[in-house]
């Protein structure tokens, strides 16, 4: 069977399902015709949803009658594989090598869908599957998840059925100690344009009289957060954020890394936490800004002496239960409207966005995944927090209003989004042996 998941897996890796390129829509299909073959073959029924140009969501089912029915749910889309210089193993072609299995969207998230889709194939053939099983599986992950609600809704027939998601898009904090989590965070993208004039301006002549776009952003970004606090300063930003008690931190602080460990994950030179006191818990329980980019000027080699005409930024806020990517869009709309001088043209594009996600821990399916993945382990669970978003968490929990466990079998050093992504070769296989578990268990 090893060979075959490995066969299978080489497969799907090859196709270069890039969601954000329109350039490689054919291989958004062709992955996502891929899963429905596979399905097809286990005998579900499958059905691909789509709406005009964008990437289909799959939908699997297969009914027998089970008491409980699960619901599976992954992502075919993965990251451009730039900078391609960087990558030591070919990005869409499958390498084993020290332990680890390479490859563009092995850990983000064909790795996961492959090890689900074949416990489940594994727990078919020795008549150990007693649970009804449907997988959703979408190809605009990395884009936003744009229709992936409207999507959800179309499939209300066969969803409504489902007693509890399974969503394995996250990893463990270490190797052999499975983790649940239990929040992630929310997230709205912009873009701002700023043009001060028609053309560049020689410095020289203009220096002191023309208006700096650059020089302009960087101060708006000063006002709009503090880099010595980490605070963001956006009036009532932070409101709606809810509060985490003493007993939620303690439960946090078994999943928390000392700033070494940090500094090797990262590679950081340093580090700085917005929490000095718990700085791994700055990512995960405190809403967050960042520039994610500029572009203005010249920034060729050598010398150009001018003020430039027009400048872009994308940044984006990582939001926290209870914060509404609605509210937040327009303080935010508002903050810039307030600060922009008169007479500069200016344009904000929202690029998206996506509610944060929490859940409470004291429902039947927790307990029961917590021990199945004990057993597997035989390490204790650990129930953490995400920094990161996945959109389909709360659009899902929100539209069926049904538990959703989010666990996963990868390791920190994964480079999810980076070159030399990669999957620990053990993690992979005990993955699959730990979904059998969970999922005959229901």
């Amino acid at each position: 069977m090893k060979n075959e998941i490995l066969n299978f897996l080489t497969d799907f890796i090859s196709i270069p399902s890039v969601s954000t390129q329109k350039e490689r829509f054919n291989d958004i299909l062709k992955a996502a015709e891929f899963l429905k073959n596979k399905f097809s073959s286990l005998g579900f029924k499958v059905k691909l949803i789509q709406e005009k140009s964008s990437p289909p969501l799959v939908l699997a089912h297969r009914f027998i009658g089970g008491k409980k029915t699960i619901g599976i749910y992954g992502h075919y889309d993965v990251q451009p594989e730039e900078p391609i210089n960087e990558w030591k193993t070919p990005p869409f072609k499958l390498t084993l090598k020290d332990g680890k299995i390479y490859g563009r969207g092995i850990a983000d998230n064909k790795g996961h869908i492959v090890q689900n889709i074949f416990a489940i194939e594994e727990l078919i053939k020795e008549n150990k599957l007693k649970n009804n099983i449907v997988f959703l599986v979408e190809g605009e992950e990395e884009s936003a998840s744009s229709h992936f609600e409207e999507y959800v809704k179309k499939a209300k027939n066969v969803l409504s059925k489902v007693d509890v998601f399974y969503l394995t898009d996250v990893g463990m904090i270490k190797k052999n100690v499975p983790t649940i989590y239990y929040a992630l965070r929310g997230i709205v993208y912009f873009e701002l344009k700023i043009k001060v004039g028609e053309y560049d301006l020689h410095s020289g002549s203009y220096g002191n009289l023309a208006l700096n776009p650059v020089q302009f952003l960087a101060d708006l970004f000063s006002k709009m957060k503090d880099l010595k606090t980490g605070k963001i300063l956006i009036p009532r930003f932070y409101e709606d954020v809810r509060k985490i008690d003493k007993k939620e931190k303690e439960l946090l602080r078994l999943a928390s890394i000392k700033e070494k460990e940090i500094l090797k994950e990262t590679k950081l030179y340093l580090i700085h936490p917005l929490d000095k006191k718990e700085p791994s818990l700055s990512p995960k329980i405190y809403p967050s800004m960042d520039i994610n980019g500029i572009i203005s000027g010249y920034t060729q080699e050598g010398v150009k002496t001018i003020i430039p005409k027009e400048a872009a930024v994308k940044f984006s806020f990582r939001l926290i239960e209870y914060q509404k990517p609605e509210k937040i869009i327009k303080l935010v709309k508002n903050f810039i409207k307030k600060n922009i001088p008169k007479g500069v043209k200016w344009e904000l594009k929202l690029l998206g966005s996506a509610a944060p996600f929490y859940t409470p821990l004291n429902n039947e399916f927790i307990v029961k995944t917590k021990n199945a993945l004990e057993r597997v382990f035989r390490n204790k669970v650990v129930f953490n927090r995400a920094g990161g978003s996945i959109p389909a968490a709360e659009v899902l929990q929100r539209i069926y209003k049904k538990p959703i466990i989010l666990t996963g079998f990868t390791l920190p050093d994964d480079n999810v989004h980076a070159p030399n992504e990669n999957f620990d070769e053990k993690m992979f296989f005990k993955g699959i042996k730990a979904l059998k578990e969970i999922y005959s268990s229901i």
